[in-house]
């Protein structure tokens, strides 16, 4: 039987992941700045728009629609930063079927139509639960920030199919929607006290410091009937936990894959 081989790219797969939220981060950077500072006259001279009006009388307000285009730039934000999340683990799980086929000796005929063509579609219709849960399931693959996906995918149902308004749908059994991020904090160590100051801006420190960046879980509840929103550093927030999850999702593929018996190449780095 001829022999097949099939390159797995581990660091590509990460690496994807990674320019897709660097691009989403400038996107959103630029269209939150703009929004934020564009005039009513500089509005109105939008000529490319033409001159329809679909309901005359029915206009928004200058600042009600600065207010709604940000709306707006959350739920296409938390959208495309879920599905390109999906888009991930369908790649992990195709990874993961085929090595563990590789390691199985079943690299051959109907099992690689299946591995290629069948399987990365079934794979695409699952829901990102669903996908986190047979990564778990099938090949031990988990990380301590499945709940912070897990979370940001319920705000962006929310703000997706119910345009930022909780409901009972999306809260849990105390009557809440709470969204869990990772959060870089920076904090200055005192040499000579030990003491620990958060940095903010416009703080003064007392004493020579040693600075110290830690990631730290923060939270934020949405009861039912309130709507949900997300303030700048937020969305920042969310980048950052998306890209720990890749970071932790990667190397559990990897680990996977060398607890199988495959060799894989050692690679440098952490998050």
């Amino acid at each position: 039987m001829e022999e097949l081989r099939i390159h797995l790219d581990l660091v590509a797969l990460q690496a994807n992941f990674f320019r897709r939220l660097q691009h989403q981060l400038d996107v959103i950077k630029l269209l939150e700045a703009g929004a934020k500072s564009v005039t009513e006259e500089q509005v109105a001279g939008q000529v490319e728009f033409g001159r329809f009006v679909p309901a005359n009388g029915a206009q928004l307000p200058h600042e009600k629609a600065r207010f709604e285009s940000l709306d707006w730039l959350l739920r296409a934000f938390l959208r495309d930063a879920i599905e390109g999340a999906g888009l991930f683990l369908d790649e992990c799980l195709g990874c993961c079927a085929i090595m563990q086929a590789s390691s199985k000796n079943m690299l051959h005929g109907k099992d690689v139509e299946r591995l290629v063509n069948d399987l990365p579609r079934t794979n695409h219709r699952l829901h990102l639960p669903q996908k986190l849960e047979k990564l778990q399931r099938e090949f031990g693959v988990v990380t301590r920030f499945n709940r912070h996906i897990l979370s940001l995918n319920r705000a962006r149902t929310c703000v997706v199919h119910r345009l930022g308004t909780v409901t009972a749908l999306d809260a849990d059994a105390s009557g809440v929607l709470t969204v869990i991020f990772q959060r870089i904090d920076f904090v200055a160590v005192g040499q000579v006290t030990g003491a620990e100051l958060h940095l903010e801006a416009g703080i003064t420190i007392p004493e020579e410091s040693m600075l110290e960046l830690r990631f730290v879980d923060h939270e934020r509840t949405f009861a039912v009937g309130s709507k949900l929103a997300l303030d700048a550093r937020e969305i920042y927030d969310t980048i950052i936990t998306l890209w720990r999850f890749g970071y932790a999702v990667a190397r559990g593929v990897e680990v996977y894959g060398k607890s199988i018996g495959l060799e894989l190449p050692m690679k440098e780095g952490a998050a």
